[in-house]
């Protein structure tokens, strides 16, 4: 709840602090005193829009501070929030905000010493209080908030946060399968030549080092003839014919053996041929043994040039080398498995989106459906209630509807709230069509209206602090002792604010503010102080018979007061 409210230099208030408590608070005073500047005052410190043109003439800027208890029936979302935000708030701490408006127009934001941004702020602020009056009827005029009110009201909570879930899961599955989907005639194209480039490299079957081999064979079939003649013309010259080198060579041995036998001075000499006919003999040997294994074969030739052909066309396109172009062959290979992986993969999310489109169906019908039973109860006790605060012909309803989509099997689309759209639609005079509260020109009707949910809600409702501003606009006498009668009520389960010019309201109130304007050393300036028991007589007394008030008008005020305490 809200604790303190610190103002300074702000339109026609020069400094001012005020203390709350829990309960019915109202504030009073003349018409133009500044009671809205108190409610506008608490906006700025919930996250409202600030304007240069607040700032007191004659000041650089203008400072609100409000102090607010988060224990007890404190939302712990807002703690959430804060938290998300880096900012701690202890339990037994309260939650500090404070609202510099400069005469520049810029706007600075603190939480408890950190500066936050104005959406921070908004989002806390939204939780802490709600104010009601001729310009701010936020709750009330939000269908997300409506919606909020409805599901409260219907006890509906748990199954919305079900159907939130499922739908969240949902749209996780739709984005993961979307992102895959993006570029699918790309991924198609390349899967397509990937699988062409594996199936080129891998039908090669290349062998490490087989374009070098190949190569020497080439050259090989190539000479075939050259080389048998050549090897057949090496054998003559060593072996075969009668005057090769191996015959002389066994003449010079036996010349040598017959030395040998007279003067053994050339026996190492004799050793040395010995063993160069053994060498020679198998040199022949292989020499004659090539010169029949070379052929020319024409069709080997040709074979060899495609393979060598392949090969090349293969480096050209792959890689410098044999080695790279195996290399690019097994990256293409991975990279074609994780694409038809994907492919797997994009059946498997369509299966269990469409399982959970099922699912998903069944429980937003069904939340629709008990939504529609608690929106016609919701109707009838808000007429009934607004039949007591003088708007007894008023036709209130509530307009359930979806938007088009893919996340059910009906075609409608699924948030984290559900399915449904909820409208509050009023119609003020019979015969005419209800329509959207926020079509609604009459601050005070919204007012009454806000009231009879707030009545009807209370219970449900998280927000702790109410303010309403011109609640009693058209309204008096018995309506008007029924107006504070509910607030109190209200106020038995929330802190409740209301700036009213009624007497039956204000002597309904746990806490009496005075509102005055004076005027001092040519400066206008606004007061606000909580009124003890016998100036809170005199303002009833004020509100009931003007500037005129008899003993018998005191009697009747101190007779409302006790009346509205029992």
């Amino acid at each position: 709840m809200l604790k303190e409210l610190s103002i300074k230099n702000l339109a026609i208030i020069d400094r001012l602090t005020v203390e709350f408590s829990g309960g019915l608070t109202v504030l009073t005073g003349e018409t133009g005193a500044g009671k809205s500047i108190v409610v506008d005052a608490l906006g700025l410190a919930l996250g409202d829009r600030a304007s240069s043109d607040l700032v007191r003439s004659g000041s650089d800027e203008a400072v609100v501070e409000a102090s607010f208890d988060l224990n007890g029936k404190g939302p712990v979302r807002v703690r959430e929030l804060l938290s998300e935000q880096g900012i701690t708030v202890e339990p037994s701490e309260d939650l500090i905000v404070r609202r510099v408006i400069s005469a520049a127009g810029k706007s600075k934001v603190y939480v408890n010493g950190s500066q936050v941004s104005l959406a921070t702020l908004s989002s806390v602020g939204a939780l802490l209080a709600d104010i009601h009056g001729q310009h701010e009827h936020q709750s009330l005029l939000s269908p997300e908030q409506q919606l909020d009110m409805l599901d409260a009201f219907g006890g509906l909570l748990p199954l919305r946060e079900a159907v939130g879930a499922l739908a969240g899961r949902s749209h996780a599955l739709r984005k993961e399968l979307a992102d895959l989907e993006a570029g699918e005639r790309e991924r198609a194209q390349r899967e397509d030549l990937l699988r062409y480039q594996v199936q080129e490299i891998e039908g090669a079957r290349i062998a490490e080092g087989e374009d070098e081999s190949l190569a020497a064979e080439q050259r090989v079939l190539a000479n075939a003839e050259k080389l048998a003649g050549l090897a057949s013309a090496a054998d003559d010259a060593l072996y075969s014919s009668d005057s090769s080198a191996l015959a002389a060579l066994k003449r010079a041995i036996g010349n040598l053996r017959d030395i040998a036998a007279i003067d053994p001075a050339l026996a190492p000499q004799l050793d040395l041929l010995e063993s160069g006919r053994a060498q020679i003999e198998e040199a022949a040997r292989e020499i004659a043994s090539y010169a029949e294994r070379v052929e020319f074969d024409p069709a080997r030739l040709d074979e060899v040039g495609d393979r060598i052909d392949l090969l090349q066309k293969l480096k050209k396109k792959y890689g410098a080398s044999l080695a790279e172009v195996t290399a690019f062959g097994g990256t293409a290979a991975a990279e074609l498995a994780r694409i038809e992986g994907r492919s797997g993969e994009m059946a498997r999310l369509s299966r269990e989106i469409e399982a959970l489109k099922s699912e998903l169906t069944q429980k937003a019908k069904e939340l629709t459906k008990k939504r529609t039973a608690a929106g016609r109860e919701l109707e009838k006790k808000v007429e009934a209630e607004l039949g007591h605060l003088a708007m007894k012909r008023t036709t209130f309803a509530v307009r359930i509807s979806q938007e088009p989509g893919e996340d059910t099997s009906d075609g409608h689309r699924v948030g984290p709230k559900g399915a449904d759209r909820a409208d509050f639609l009023i119609s003020a005079n019979p015969g005419e069509e209800p329509r959207p509260l926020a079509k609604i020109a009459s601050g005070g009707e919204l007012s009454r209206i806000m009231l009879a949910l707030k009545t009807i809600l209370v219970e449900g409702d998280p927000i702790p602090t109410l303010v309403f501003d011109e609640v009693d606009a058209g309204i008096g006498g018995a309506v008007a002792e029924e107006v504070g009668r509910k607030l109190r009520r209200i106020a038995g389960k929330r802190q409740v604010f209301c700036i009213t010019h009624l007497a039956q309201i204000a002597s309904m109130a746990t806490s009496h503010y005075g509102v005055a304007k004076s005027v001092k050393k040519d400066r206008t300036s606004t007061e606000v102080r909580r009124l003890d028991e016998k100036e809170r007589v005199d303002e009833i007394a004020r509100m009931l018979g003007g500037k005129t008030i008899t003993d018998a008008t005191l009697k009747h005020a101190a007779e409302m007061i006790a009346s509205g305490a029992a």
